[in-house]
């Protein structure tokens, strides 16, 4: 199967404007649509940066009109795991966190922070983070768990956006400049307006049919 890469990678020499367009309260408060995300921590990644970098995820598809639910699971586990870790689908996903990074295409592109696999429709389910190289430029920027956080976002944003979805600013920016790594420690970096209506109706067409379109895998790397 022919699998396209959108990576989320930083660039430190540039400097260019990430404008956060505020969303648009609803007139009426309605149900937002749910995404089930299911995180293996293979990276050993501690328990409190994890809930804080979930925690900054929640905020920032919150703003977006999309509300979050975990499952926190490991393959290390042999009984114990959560109901429907090995879930995938239109809106089940599954993100690996890695040690370091793997394959041919990101080995040796230090900047990569983490890819999201996507198929030749630009379909996908599946992302993996780079811990260590999060947790080199996270410490040199002080950005604790912030920048977890923000790859977390990235990422599910590719597999909820699809192919070609890299902007040229913000978070679902290629390349994180300086200003858009500032914003990271403020807490001010969000999805556009278009994209968060994409993925809200993404989300509401396909939820009604989830239980004919989930499939059950494990998945690979």
């Amino acid at each position: 199967m022919n699998r396209e890469f959108a990576v989320c990678a930083l660039l430190t020499s540039s400097f260019l404007p990430s404008p956060c367009f505020a969303q648009d309260a609803p007139a009426t408060k309605v149900l937002s649509p749910e995404l089930h995300i299911s995180v293996y921590n293979n990276a050993d990644v501690p328990v409190g940066l994890m809930v804080a970098a979930e925690s900054e995820v929640n905020r920032i598809f919150h703003d977006a009109g999309v509300e979050v639910l975990w499952r926190n699971c490991s393959e290390k586990w042999e009984k114990g795991q959560p109901a429907g870790c090995h879930v995938v689908g239109p809106t089940y996903f599954a993100l690996k966190i890695l040690p370091q990074a793997t394959g041919a295409k990101v080995r040796n592109r230090t900047d990569v922070l983490g890819i999201a696999t996507l198929d030749e429709n630009g379909v996908g389910f599946y992302a993996y983070l780079f811990y260590d190289r999060i947790q080199k430029m996270a410490k040199e920027r002080s950005l604790a768990h912030s920048l977890l956080g923000h790859v977390l976002a990235h990422e599910i944003g590719h597999l909820l956006l699809r192919s070609n979805s890299h902007s040229i600013s913000g978070i679902m920016s290629g390349r994180w400049t300086d200003e858009e790594v500032r914003k990271i420690s403020e807490g001010a970096m969000c999805f556009t307006p278009f994209e968060s209506k994409v993925m809200q109706d993404r989300l509401s067409t396909l939820a009604p049919t989830l239980e004919t379109t989930v499939l059950t895998t494990k998945g690979e790397n």
